[in-house]
């Protein structure tokens, strides 16, 4: 568990940085050095032995390059909803939250996809404990992303701001 936490506050601190990105160069190279830190944290916790290694470090970086497609989309969600939250309208709200769903059913299918693809190469437990670290790093990577945006209207309540209803057409 050392080694997750350990881990885990590497990750917290590359996605304060990419919480800061707004280019796509450099959140590739965010998600490029994320990647590593979480790769490191894999490898400790999956406890391979040489015959696994090869056939699921195959599969893991396959996820991998979907799974940065995923997230990039998810990013780029959470930087029009600081852009725009303060302004938000309805229209805007509903579009946000059912694109951000989509992209959390996609991350739920891409697990459940590769589940299988490990589960063929490593067995039932150790795909389990990828998908369980995955899902431990994903979210914890989330909340801390989340925790730095206000929800909407929390300025208001906060006294922080005001926001004016934007009118639609």
């Amino acid at each position: 568990m050392k080694k997750i936490m350990a881990g885990l506050i590497a990750i917290v601190f590359i996605t304060n940085t990419l919480h800061a990105q707004k280019d796509n160069t450099d959140i590739d190279i965010v998600q490029a050095v994320f990647g590593k830190s979480k790769r490191l944290i894999i490898n400790d916790y999956m406890q391979l032995d040489d015959k696994e290694k090869n056939s699921f470090w195959h599969v893991y970086d396959e996820y991998e390059e979907k799974r940065k497609v995923i997230e990039k989309e998810s990013l780029v969600l959470l930087k029009e909803y600081a852009d725009n939250y303060e302004t938000m309208s309805d229209t805007e709200a509903r579009k946000l939250i059912v694109s951000f769903m989509k992209n959390m059913d996609e991350y739920n299918v891409l697990r459940k996809v590769y589940f299988r693809k490990m589960e063929k190469v490593v067995g039932s437990l150790k795909a389990a404990t990828f998908i369980q670290l995955e899902a431990f790093i994903q979210i914890g990577s989330q909340a801390n992303l989340q925790s730095q945006i206000p929800v909407i209207g929390e300025l208001e309540e906060l006294g922080l701001g005001t926001v004016e209803p934007k009118m639609e057409n």
